[in-house]
């Protein structure tokens, strides 16, 4: 072996694995916010005396780390907690250490998943920072009665409560991987809403409502108007303040859930 290659072997050997993760985990995300209960290690390179394996967190939000005490890690993300750790540990106790901080076990933060339209309702825990989806695919997907939307509500800091609404479109397009949750949210999966379409068209019955509805998607569900059909008289029957109103509706016009499409017949 020649001296180059001899040189570059003893400086990887000499790196810290800063890419591994304890018992087959992933880190943290950078802005994941550690909690009570959380279990963490912390990775004293080079001085496994000073490293700690599997530390929950206490209810005050501290741990207890070696030569240092307790330390404050109840509220930091895992890269302030490094920090943390890595300044408390350079007064005095080594020089420059190099800490790595790592989440192993998630118990601090939860999500209420509710509603008829959902297969598995019940609590459950963020592992780390969690999408609308993955919660979702945890409780057990939504069911064929699961309406056009799932409600995310949460507090925010003035302590109001705050909704988001999702469409299921944007859920199965995967466009709602983005939404993400946050400890204490309760996401509500409601029962479909319908509406109702008669007269002039090949299956004239009750449909699903979606987001979106128009009336031509509408007779398009219905399986489209007979040749009979009078399209410039379609009528809607909606209820508006209590009361039933009847308005004459284009094929672009919106259908709203619990609607009444009438479809009549051509005059000539």
């Amino acid at each position: 072996m020649n001296m180059l290659a001899l040189l570059l072997l003893l400086f990887q050997s000499a790196l810290p694995p800063a890419t591994a993760t304890a018992r087959g985990t992933q880190p943290a995300s950078d802005d994941y916010v550690i909690g009570v209960a959380d279990v963490i290690d912390i990775t004293v390179f080079g001085e496994p005396d000073a490293s700690r394996a599997s530390v929950t967190v206490d209810n005050d939000g501290t741990i207890d780390c070696p030569y240092i005490g307790r330390v404050k890690v109840g509220g930091l993300s895992a890269r302030a907690a490094e920090k943390e750790v890595k300044d408390r540990l350079s007064k005095g106790f080594l020089v420059n250490p190099s800490v790595s901080v790592t989440v192993v076990k998630y118990r601090s933060k939860t999500v209420s998943v509710q509603g008829v339209g959902i297969r598995s309702p019940g609590e459950y825990i963020l592992q780390g920072n969690v999408s609308l989806t993955s919660v979702l695919a945890q409780a057990g997907s939504l069911t064929t009665d699961a309406g056009s939307y799932v409600l995310i509500s949460r507090r925010n800091a003035a302590g109001a409560i705050e909704e988001i609404r999702v469409s299921r479109r944007d859920i199965e397009t995967g466009k709602a991987q983005n939404v993400l949750l946050k400890d204490g949210d309760t996401v509500l999966v409601p029962k479909a809403e319908s509406f109702f379409i008669t007269g002039q068209v090949r299956s004239p019955s009750s449909y699903t409502w979606e987001d979106g509805l128009t009336v031509e998607r509408a007779l398009t569900l219905a399986g489209g108007p007979t040749e009979r059909a009078g399209l410039g008289r379609i009528e809607i029957e909606r209820v508006v303040n209590g009361r039933m109103e009847k308005r004459r509706a284009k094929l672009t016009d919106p259908v709203l859930a619990n609607d009444t499409i009438r479809v009549p017949q051509r005059i000539f």
